[in-house]
């Protein structure tokens, strides 16, 4: 039988993790339970990436496995991308890369995991990304279908998760994904061939909200990489963003993803 010991520090669990949980969900985030000191969830989580769990199946949840890791759903549900970077496998080293050529990252929510990585924090907004594995050295991109691992879970080594100092959600704001950022990551998430009818379904039909950005992106991408001019890409696309997004973007937001694209396509045409 457990001492009162046992009994009073088994409560104190339960209370962390489904008090974490609860935090996480009042900020909007789609939380679920994850094995105790494991990475896997417990429940069937792909339901919660298309709604967020009630604060009575939370309560549940924690109150039938009170030992629970806490786990985070990425993507549109949570208005998340978290970059996952393993220094274990050179994340560090490509982290720093990018902060040669684009500058210091912003300051965000940042976690430390039981394994000795980090887990960057930003928010993804009016953009659509998947899950990249493998997307730098060291670096995954936790996305739409994707999950993290959240403090104050415990690590299969034995470690906890936490928040690296200041860079907790009670401390600090999740910043916004860089421009830049999201230019790599769309161009990555896009890289797959479509045939032309996926091009002429698009422009005819139109997408809505939370698709507005990366298709916008994406036809930049496009046209560019077939030739036409920056300047008509733009033209084009501020008229179909008018007549064929529910709601439109702001033009400057249109003209600032075509940009972009265009940055890219001409850094690639220069190292080709």
């Amino acid at each position: 039988m457990p001492s009162p010991q046992q009994k009073a520090s088994g409560a104190e669990a339960t209370t962390q993790g489904e008090h974490a949980a609860l935090a996480y969900a009042d900020k909007g985030w789609s939380v679920v339970p994850v094995r105790p000191s494991g990475k896997a969830p417990i429940v069937p989580w792909q339901e919660f990436q298309e709604r967020r769990a009630s604060v009575e199946e939370i309560k549940k949840w924690f109150h039938q496995w009170p030992d629970a890791n806490v786990g985070i759903v990425t993507g549109v549900i949570s208005g998340l991308v978290v970059i996952d970077v393993d220094p274990r496998h050179g994340g560090d080293e490509s982290v720093a890369k990018w902060e040669v050529t684009h500058g210091k990252l912003p300051n965000t929510i940042e976690a430390v995991t039981g394994g000795g990585g980090r887990h960057i924090y930003f928010s993804s907004g009016d953009i659509t990304l998947r899950n990249i594995v493998g997307f730098a050295e060291g670096i995954d991109v936790r996305a739409e279908g994707g999950m993290i691992v959240a403090p104050p879970s415990r690590h299969p080594s034995g470690k906890l998760y936490r928040w690296l100092k200041g860079h907790s959600p009670k401390e600090i704001e999740v910043a916004p994904l860089p421009s830049w950022m999201m230019v790599l990551f769309l161009r990555r998430s896009h890289r797959r061939v479509h045939d032309l009818s996926h091009w002429r379904d698009l422009v005819r039909s139109g997408v809505k909200e939370g698709e507005r950005n990366s298709t916008i992106a994406s036809l930049s991408g496009h046209l560019l990489w077939h030739g036409v001019d920056p300047d008509v890409v733009l033209e084009l696309l501020l008229l179909w963003n008018r007549q064929r997004c529910s709601p439109p973007l702001d033009d400057d937001e249109v003209a600032r993803v075509v940009r972009s694209i265009t940055q890219l396509h001409e850094r690639d045409d220069g190292e080709s």
